[in-house]
């Protein structure tokens, strides 16, 4: 026995399917927008990073050709020349850390 369509109700569920779809594409199109975004916020981050890591270096390197530096000084440069470091390791060259947990597990 053959069951009748009904073709309001077929044409609705399609119809109903392709604005759904729209929908879909214009929620994917939005997150790619945001995305390539985020993108270039990350390159531009990256930028300043390094940039800072540089200055930082030229920094620490004149503060040891210049006599009578107040050691607190040095002392916070090198500090924020590690920091920088560190950074650069996990943020730009994807380093991972590793801990005494980590070594641990071997």
């Amino acid at each position: 026995m053959e069951t009748l369509k009904d073709p309001v109700n077929e044409e609705m569920n399609e119809g109903m399917y392709i604005e759904m779809c729209a929908h879909l594409k214009k929620l994917y199109e939005e997150m790619e927008l945001k995305n390539n975004i985020l993108k270039e916020d990350k390159i531009e981050l990256q930028k300043i990073l390094l940039c800072s890591y540089g200055m930082v270096r030229c920094i620490d390197n004149l503060l040891g050709n210049i006599y009578d530096v107040p050691n607190d000084l040095v002392v916070l440069i090198e500090t924020l020349r590690s920091s920088l470091s560190d950074e650069l390791d996990t943020h730009i060259f994807n380093i991972k850390k590793i801990t005494l947990s980590d070594l641990s597990m071997v």
